[in-house]
């Protein structure tokens, strides 16, 4: 069976290159999850923190898991590409996806970090929840 020339190139360039892309990406989310999961009551005092201060880092959690899903979603849509582009059909279409959902992934990571980031000077420069309940006592 003879490939076209744009499959050729795709299986050779840019089916390779999107999976280790993804894989990494996924290793680095994932990591950054489990980390700030992990220390969240170290590094924010999650149990003590105001509600904006948790709130925020709801979010970044929230945010971060749907990076891993849209890049997981995005590594599935380049393996399928990759085996249209070797069997025939439209793999462009199916390429063209995995790269959109791997731009939302890096982009719900960006948000997920600011709102880390929110959260984390939250907590520094806002007095924790406790500290409202015995200034109002």
């Amino acid at each position: 069976m003879q490939l076209d020339r744009a499959a050729q190139l795709f299986l050779q360039y840019n089916y390779p290159e999107t999976k280790d892309l993804a894989k990494h990406f996924l290793t680095v989310v994932a990591s950054i999850l489990v980390f700030s999961l992990a220390f969240s009551e170290k590094i924010l005092g999650f149990a003590r923190a105001t509600r904006w201060t948790r709130g925020l880092l709801v979010a970044a959690w929230c945010s971060m898991l749907q990076s891993i899903v849209a890049c997981g979603l995005g590594l599935v849509a380049n393996s399928v590409a990759g085996g249209r582009a070797v069997y025939g059909g439209d793999f462009r279409t199916l390429a063209t996806a995995s790269y959109l959902l791997i731009i939302l992934a890096g982009a719900t990571l960006i948000l997920g970090l600011l709102a880390l980031t929110g959260a984390g000077a939250l907590a520094l420069y806002q007095p924790t929840a406790s500290a409202h309940e015995s200034s109002a006592t």
